[in-house]
């Protein structure tokens, strides 16, 4: 009716049943009238009520009754009354409706109860969606809904003044600033493809070599975990390409992430790369043929989980590989597992020659015998010799066609042949000689686990 919107914080709700009571009532608190006081604060008198009101430094004054808003026409505040709200700051209300509904439903607004905060939080989230990505319309949608001033602070959000607000308030602004924090990473909805992480997911696995080592730090900025260990999980449908494929693939890749996170703990992204659904299992540390096993009996649940009825599904899956360039490997291992297994679950290698590489590898003359071979490579640095390893082993598989392990690779047939000279001259080894192709695809293939 008159005066500012009050900001709060606010110390309490009071409900005033005689006027004179008004100039007693604590700084900073929500006066609410009785329908028979409200009735009483009209003219001259309300203006001696707002001058009460400032003298106790009162934030809001509401008058209530059934000839109020919601019940009829209120009362008029005249031309002094307004100047006197606007000038003490204090904000004048009308409200009809039932008066002990109101004084409860302020009092838990200005307490901040469970199931107050849980409106408020619900409410922002969805208003934090509805800003579209951007900081600035996120922070202000948020604000509007908590009822609290939120900012952006570079790529998180805090409330202003930070540490203002504690129970469950404080909660609620929590939890709405760490989701409107990951609603910010995820960008613009109208902004180009590759904000997402399922998106960049998409772009690391079917980008050239050097464009995906520069989408790293956009991954990392995202929170997709590109530098720990991948195994990946490669859902294929059992059925022509056209559109009944894609529209398949669609529906499973909407279910698989969240099923995924639902079996187990471990990180889990999904995209769709290609013809099929590339589903990423992440963790911070390598563990060997457990992890593999477990790695397995996760897809076998999986396939169970998601599998549409009257479709048919296949997934292969990976051994671990680590960094941006082995999540590569690890894709490529799941395609090239489906490919070589007509069973609805393919695992790359996890019994047969590689299983029995390792053994032989265990052994202390295998192991410097691997090493001395392939010492050059092993000794650059973060994940060149896997990478380079990977390249030699997949050439030397496909009978030395950079075609074909150009296609396994998911690279340019040119990168692999550029790969594979340098290979040559850091090895100083001649791959047309059939007892140097031979030890160079075992030592390939023993030393890949210990990388």
């Amino acid at each position: 009716m008159a005066g500012p919107v009050p900001a709060g914080p606010f110390s309490g709700v009071r409900l005033v049943e005689d006027l004179r009571e008004v100039a007693r009532m604590p700084a900073a608190a929500i006066l609410v009238l009785t329908a028979a006081a409200s009735r009483e604060a009209v003219s001259y008198r309300l203006d001696v009520t707002l001058r009460d009101a400032a003298a106790a430094r009162a934030a809001a004054l509401i008058l209530t009754g059934p000839a109020l808003p919601g019940g009829g026409a209120g009362p008029e505040v005249g031309r002094s009354a307004a100047a006197l709200a606007e000038r003490s700051g204090i904000g004048v209300y009308a409200a009809g409706g039932d008066l002990a509904g109101l004084v409860v439903g302020l009092e838990r607004a200005v307490a901040g109860d469970a199931s107050d905060a849980l409106a408020r939080t619900a409410t922002a989230v969805r208003a934090v969606l509805r800003a579209g990505g951007s900081p600035g319309r996120i922070a202000e949608a948020a604000t509007t809904a908590l009822g609290v001033p939120v900012r952006p602070e570079g790529a998180a959000f805090a409330p202003d003044p930070a540490g203002a607000y504690g129970g469950h308030l404080g909660t609620a602004v929590e939890v709405v600033a760490r989701f409107a924090e990951l609603a910010a990473a995820a960008g613009p909805a109208d902004e180009p493809a590759g904000r997402s992480r399922a998106q960049l997911l998409t772009e690391l696995l079917v980008a050239p070599e050097k464009q995906a080592q520069e989408l790293a730090p956009r991954a990392r900025a995202l929170g997709l975990p590109v530098d720990d260990w991948h195994v990946v999980l490669r859902l294929e449908p059992v059925m022509d390409e056209g559109p009944e494929r894609y529209a398949l693939l669609d529906a499973v890749a909407a279910r698989a992430v969240r099923s995924a996170r639902e079996i187990v703990g471990p990180e889990w992204n999904g995209a769709l790369a290609g013809d099929a659904l590339v589903v990423v299992r992440t963790v911070p540390r390598d563990q060997g043929r457990a992890g593999l096993r477990e790695a397995v009996r996760d897809a076998a649940h999986l396939l169970e989980r998601v599998r549409p009825a009257g479709a048919e599904l296949r997934c292969g899956v990976s051994t671990a590989h680590r960094g941006p360039l082995g999540l590569r490997t690890s894709a490529s291992e799941a395609r090239t597992a489906l490919r070589r297994s007509p069973g609805p679950l393919a695992v790359y290698d996890l019994a047969g020659l590689d299983r029995m590489l390792e053994e032989w590898y265990a052994s202390d003359a295998a192991h410097q015998a691997v090493r001395e071979l392939l010492q050059p490579i092993l000794d650059l640095k973060g994940d060149r010799p896997a990478h380079l390893i990977g390249i030699l082993r997949a050439y030397l598989d496909h009978h030395g066609s950079p075609a074909r392990a150009a296609e396994e690779l998911h690279m340019h047939r040119n990168a692999v042949s550029r790969n594979i000279r340098r290979i040559e001259s850091l090895l100083h080894a001649d791959l047309d000689d059939p007892q140097q192709r031979l030890a160079l695809q075992l030592a390939c293939r023993a030393a890949r686990p210990a990388l």
